[in-house]
């Protein structure tokens, strides 16, 4: 099989022949290897194969991205979303927000006429992630050409853009958002139908530039180690109506629907299947997550991406096999699992090891 057909046979619970691969690093896990016999400009998706290619949407109000500041250790910028952000170089840590463009009912008034989609300008997708990005946006002409090389690949195309919980917090601050949820609920509904309204007009955009993608994976953490941000019942209110747009939209246009929460998130699966959702990344073993007892609850209502233990990776490369041997074999006649970390992988993981981790993978993924 091709690396499409192998992520499609996975997603869609269908046996493939080897259980599909791909994965997620931090900055710093990439210095670290490329000093351990990673070559220098080959990405580990290239080098290890992967079956997945993600492309970033810009679903952004359009702000202009620039820096502030910089120093040794850090860069200070605006980021196309409006948030002013102060970011450690090199390396994947918690990032500080300094401010953001619509923190109160009269700044999102000013903001939200902004989300609207102009034509004959840039490009609203790439294979460069758009967050914290200060290059130039690349035209549709370019971005046509990058597709079309992945394509030629045979590569299953992933989406990327932020979830509606995502995009408010990062208009309207995280704090703030997590307050407003209860104390102005109107406001935050009103910010994330906006959005998704926007997002759906930039997908369709991107579909009729020939930008046809196989899934649309939504980054929207709701959920910390010990179970929800908020309420299940505050999620069904706010958020379910408009994740179940977007699963409706992606169902009539034939595509997937992928989503990224960390923590744990599970008292949602549910909902999150009426919405569409059929993949749910990362799964993080520490917040108690574990795909094969998720696998008894929801069969082949959902597709699970990730709950590979980076913490057992990074120790132990006896408890790392058997934990994959493990959690891949109830899935190996029936499809429904993606091979990825339970978050991304940290510079603790080795290249050596990490490699190890990849035949581990490829040995006990076979269908």
């Amino acid at each position: 099989m091709t690396g499409r057909e192998r992520v499609i046979c996975a997603v869609e619970h269908i046996r493939p022949d080897n259980m599909p691969v791909s994965d997620s690093f931090w900055e710093d896990t990439l210095l670290r290897w490329h000093n351990e016999g990673l070559p220098e400009g080959i990405s580990p998706s290239e080098y290890f194969d992967f079956d997945i290619v993600t492309m970033g949407i810009d679903a952004s109000p359009g702000f202009r991205a620039y820096m502030i500041d910089e120093d040794d250790q850090y860069i200070t910028l605006q980021d196309r979303f409006g948030y002013v952000v102060r970011k450690q170089k090199g390396k994947s840590r918690t990032l500080d927000y300094v401010s953001y463009p619509a923190n109160d009912r009269a700044a999102w008034e000013a903001v939200k006429p902004k989300f609207t989609l102009e034509t004959n300008t840039s490009a609203r997708i790439d294979t460069l992630a758009f967050p914290f990005r200060l290059e130039p946006e690349p035209t549709w002409q370019e971005v046509r050409e990058k597709y079309q090389a992945i394509r030629a690949n045979d590569k299953y195309i992933l989406a990327s853009a932020y979830g509606p919980h995502e995009a408010v917090w990062r208009l309207h601050g995280f704090t703030e958002t997590l307050i407003d949820i209860v104390l102005d609920t109107e406001l935050i509904m009103d910010i994330a139908a906006t959005y998704v309204a926007f997002l759906l007009k930039v997908i369709d955009l991107c579909l009729k530039e020939g930008i046809t993608f196989d899934g649309l994976f939504i980054v929207e953490d709701v959920a910390a180690t010990r179970g929800m941000l908020f309420s299940p019942d505050q999620w069904r209110a706010i958020y379910k109506p408009v994740m179940a747009k977007i699963g409706d939209f992606l169902r009539d246009r034939g595509l997937h629907f992928w989503m990224h929460s960390c923590g744990n998130g599970e008292a949602v699966f549910g909902d999150l299947i009426q919405c569409g959702v059929q993949v749910i990344n990362p799964l993080e073993a520490k917040s108690g997550l574990d795909i094969r007892e998720l696998k008894k609850k929801f069969g082949d209502k959902l597709a699970f991406y990730g709950n590979i233990n980076v913490i057992t990776m990074a120790k132990s490369e006896i408890e790392i096999e058997h934990e994959i041997r493990d959690k891949l074999a109830p899935f190996k006649r029936s499809g429904g699992y993606i091979y990825h970390s339970d978050h991304s992988v940290p510079p603790e993981v080795s290249f050596e090891r990490y490699r190890s981790v990849i035949e581990m993978v490829r040995k006990y993924g076979k269908c």
